[in-house]
């Protein structure tokens, strides 16, 4: 049988560039980076990138300084021989992002150096062209990429990447492999088994749970059904903890398989879906039958990087940022403007989608260069908040 070929989808929005990695079994990775042309705001603390952070305040009894990187969260740097002098309260310093920020927690840190004082709080160069940091972050494995936009594909062929094919239809590329409908159902709690069943994800500061719910099955249930469903719940939690960039500490509640030859296929099953999470580490059962491992935590999970908390009484509930929906409500636009060339178009936006766009004008000079100015960005007080509307005229 021929191997199914590994794509990566790369879409170059006016206000966002967006990849994802296909493999056989759909989906599994996304990313999600500025438009081209934006590198230099993109503030996002990835693993590895270089900020510049004032410190905001130093605790002896942590042996830590709190550094304020400019995006408003205080990050973490664990004091140490070569940076205790220099991490003073105001102190300017050059620092490198270990692990991103979770939820309320702030990034974690490793010390470079000693800044001028002038100097302001935010990300450091190199800035690197958004399509060609998405190609080396998830595309290594690739087969083939395939990019929408010409001047990208030259991007791309330049950093030396030879198996880029430009694919510019009418049709979007997220929406042609389904990218659009799994990155809508990444942010549910709830996801599907194929073989009954469902996992249910939470996504917290110290780790992520999921749980397998069965769907019905009981203790007098065939075993040879609870190992399918058991198998199915393996390949889906690891593509969903992939898809959805959950890292550090993830723990997996399985159904219990009866029969010792049932719970070795499925051992062995597992350790192989593993094999597929590049860097997950630490895996195994505790004697209460719950399955953990660690997960690289190498930049924002979706979750944190596309909503905030929405009340904090008695639980936190989530909700999408203004800038997330401004993005959404744009690569809308920017699609329909793109299958229907002779439409004209209205985007009806709540307040906070409006307020936001218009924030950032340069993102509707783009798309009018792109596509003519053949639209109408409107605030409509029926869209309450965050809500938009899309509609030909």
């Amino acid at each position: 049988m021929a191997q199914t070929m590994i794509r990566l989808l790369i879409e170059c929005g006016v206000a966002e560039t967006r990849a994802a990695l296909v493999k056989e079994d759909g989906i599994w990775k996304f990313w999600f980076g500025p438009a081209r042309g934006d590198e230099t705001t993109d503030r996002f603390a990835r693993a590895g990138r270089r900020f510049a952070g004032r410190v905001k305040a130093v605790d002896k009894g942590l042996a830590a300084a709190f550094v304020d990187l400019g995006d408003g969260a205080d990050a973490f740097l664990p004091l140490k021989k070569n940076n205790e002098s220099h991490c003073v309260d105001g102190a300017m310093i050059e620092v490198e992002v270990k692990a991103p920020p979770r939820q309320t927690k702030g990034a974690s840190l490793r010390f470079v150096g000693v800044l001028d004082h002038d100097v302001e709080p935010g990300r450091l160069p190199p800035f690197t062209d958004p399509v060609v940091e998405a190609a080396r972050t998830i595309g290594a494995e690739g087969d083939e990429i395939l990019v929408d936009d010409g001047l990208a594909r030259r991007s791309l062929e330049e950093a030396g990447f030879g198996n880029v094919r430009h694919e510019g239809r009418p049709v979007s590329l997220f929406e042609k492999f389904g990218a659009d409908g799994e990155l809508d159902a990444a942010f549910e709690r709830i996801a599907p088994l194929e073989k009954g069943g469902r996992l249910i994800i939470d996504e917290a500061q110290a780790l992520t749970a999921i749980d397998v719910d069965t769907g019905g099955l009981n203790a007098s249930s065939p075993a040879r059904l609870r190992e399918k469903i058991a198998f199915a719940a393996a390949d889906e939690a690891v593509r969903q903890v992939s898809l959805r960039n959950i890292g550090g500490h993830v723990v997996i509640d399985f159904p219990d398989i009866p029969g010792e030859a049932g719970r070795k296929r499925f051992q062995a099953h597992l350790r192989k879906v593993m094999a597929r999470l590049e860097g997950a580490g630490a895996a195994s059962f505790s004697r209460s039958g719950l399955y953990s491992f660690t997960a690289p935590h190498r930049a924002l999970s979706l979750l944190d990087r596309f909503t905030q908390e929405d009340g904090a009484e008695p639980v936190s509930g989530r909700r999408f940022t203004a800038e997330a929906l401004a993005k959404f409500a744009l690569a809308r636009l920017e699609r329909r403007l793109h299958a229907a060339p002779s439409a004209r178009l209205r985007l009806a936006a709540g307040r906070d989608i409006k307020d936001y766009l218009e924030s950032h004008a340069h993102w509707k000079k783009r798309l009018e260069d792109r596509h003519g100015a053949r639209f109408d960005i409107v605030e409509d007080s029926e869209c309450a908040g965050a809500r938009f509307d899309l509609s030909e005229q």
